[in-house]
């Protein structure tokens, strides 16, 4: 970039020279020296001009590689310490973010960062250092005429103020298009409903409004933009009319000669695309300083769930799990627990019934610690969760839920999961014993079907085999099991319930079940309600008794 603007600079030397050397031909043209002046003088320009165009060719195409090479580099860098960030984070900041705001700050402001660095990185520094040596140049030749550029310093005060409304549009707008993607994700992601519900419409009109608002902001955001030009163009203007006049004076008195004077003039029409192209950058660099502090919003997010300064690594002898005394309050001030006491034996299934909102997922957030206990202590072991490092408390840990969760992979990835240095032989004995073996075969890829987004293609009870030979697979000691059977027909739950009573031998089963049905042989039942067990027993204890439980078999 150095050599690029040094080398555009030299074209100001370059007009003095061709334009004195052209008057002094003039000026012996009678004594018939003129054709040998000639000569010399095209010896001496010819390679000069050619040096120029060349070291700017070169310089440019060289800067242009290099500046694209650290932008990527530099935005690869931030995705993948946002990315780290984004799995750090606590998982009460995950589910309060919507996941489309979330991804529009991985795409489109990484994109507006991109381009950004690859303007600046290219333009800044590249037309600085030209509009500085050419001024430099401007000034040896002719220091009277081009102290006028000082002119151009009455643009800097509205451009500033430009400026700073500027950042806080592009900001507005970046905002905006994670909502709109929020909500494209949200309505793509409901085609089923959308369809049978007849919403097309409605939902057509809903994301109309945002895509109009998306326009009205961009639109607000140009204005700010479209601003910068005119006031360069002006001022650039009033600076060439005063060095007009001036060197028709100065040229008139012999103070200067005619090379030197165009020379200043040939410096400001150098100097004016490069002084327009900073004040446009300057809009690139608002936009951008915008999205860099979206980004930098997720990188610089500290989760508040973090390992305890002194801890161990959980040490599972029989699998016990206790929750005592425990009280718990989402961060939305709603109460969930109070209180809570339970203890589930090693090997044993104990299941959580009872009405929505009593507090049984909550029990399944905290025993894994998603969220942290305000009072009271889950205990595994006799190992307090909080004095153990999570990576090890999680490694013990096995969990089927009501949605399963696959990606779009292929089958043997997705069982794979659960133990990624599991071999073949594993991955397919965890599928027979999930009695997902199969349906697998039966599959045109076998294990290597890629599946799509969430599983497409496959039904409800194939996808939860799926689940469950991802648990196999992990062989964890504790399993958590929320929900898994509600979603599914009489026939696929079947197959499943099957599945998991295989998967909960020799475990330490917790699970919470809205079909009382799929938990009678559970060895204790525990009937949560208010954020409390209010009863616990057997299927057949719990009958007899005629309380809480046995009002929700009726």
């Amino acid at each position: 970039m150095t050599l690029f603007a040094a080398a555009t600079a030299g074209y100001v030397y370059l007009i003095s020279l061709i334009i004195d050397a052209a008057n002094g031909l003039d000026a012996n043209a009678a004594s018939g020296e003129s054709v040998a002046q000639a000569k010399r003088y095209a010896a001496i320009v010819l390679p000069v001009i050619l040096a120029l165009t060349f070291t700017v060719g070169i310089g440019g195409y060289i800067q242009r590689i290099l500046t694209n090479s650290i932008a990527l580099n530099t935005v690869g860098k931030m995705q993948t310490q946002m990315l780290r960030a984004a799995q750090a984070r606590d998982f009460a900041d995950s589910q309060s973010e919507a996941s489309g705001e979330l991804i529009a700050k991985f795409t489109n402001d990484v994109s507006v960062v991109s381009a950004g660095l690859v303007r600046v990185l290219g333009n800044l520094v590249k037309d600085v250092l030209t509009v500085v040596f050419t001024i430099a140049a401007m000034l040896i030749l002719n220091w009277q005429l081009s102290v006028f550029m000082v002119i151009f310093g009455l643009a800097l005060w509205p451009i500033i103020e430009i400026s700073k409304r500027m950042r806080g549009n592009a900001r507005e707008v970046q905002e905006h298009i994670g909502r709109m993607t929020a909500e494209l994700k949200e309505s793509l992601g409901a085609a089923q409903l959308v369809k049978t519900y007849g919403l097309e419409e409605h939902e057509q009109a809903r994301l109309d409004h945002s895509f109009s608002e998306r326009i009205r902001l961009y639109l607000k955001l140009v204005t700010q933009q479209a601003r910068v030009d005119p006031i360069l163009e002006v001022v650039g203007g009033l600076v060439i009319a005063v060095v007009v006049i001036f060197g028709v004076w100065q040229y008139g008195t012999g103070a200067a000669t005619g090379g030197k004077i165009a020379s200043v003039l040939g410096g400001l029409l150098i100097l004016a695309p490069r002084l327009r192209a900073l004040g446009t950058l300057n809009n690139v660099i608002q936009e951008s300083l915008s999205s860099v502090g979206r980004i930098f919003d997720v990188i610089d997010t500290q989760p508040t769930l973090e390992d305890a300064i002194i801890t161990s690594d959980l040490d599972v002898t029989d699998g016990r799990l206790e929750l005592i005394n425990v009280n718990f309050t989402y961060p939305d001030g709603t109460a969930a627990l109070n209180d809570f006491t339970l203890t589930a034996e090693a090997g044993q299934t104990t299941a959580l019934v009872g009405p929505s909102g009593g507090g049984k997922s909550t029990v399944m957030h905290l025993i894994p610690r998603l969220y942290d206990v305000q009072d009271g202590a889950v205990i595994i072991d006799g190992q307090n969760v909080k004095e153990i490092t999570q990576s090890s408390l999680r490694r013990h840990i096995a969990v089927v839920s009501q949605d399963a969760v696959l990606f779009n992979t292929s089958i043997a990835a997705n069982i794979a999961l659960g133990d990624l240095d599991a071999d073949r032989d594993a991955i397919i004995h965890a599928a027979k014993a999930a009695d997902a073996h199969g349906f697998i075969t039966r599959l045109p890829g076998g294990y290597h079907t890629v599946l799509g987004e969430d599983g497409a293609g496959l039904s409800g009870g194939q996808k939860q085999r799926l689940s469950i030979a991802r648990a196999i697979l992990r062989d964890a000691p504790i399993l958590l099991l929320d929900e898994a059977t509600s979603a599914l027909d009489t026939e696929s739950e079947s197959k499943v319930q099957a599945a998991l009573t295989r998967l909960s031998e020799g475990r330490t089963t917790l699970v919470i079940a809205h079909r009382l049905e799929t938990i009678r042989n559970a060895d204790k039942i525990c009937v949560v309600e208010g954020g409390r067990v209010v009863e616990t027993g057997t299927d057949a204890e719990l009958r007899k008794r005629g309380g809480v439980y046995a009002g929700l078999t009726r």
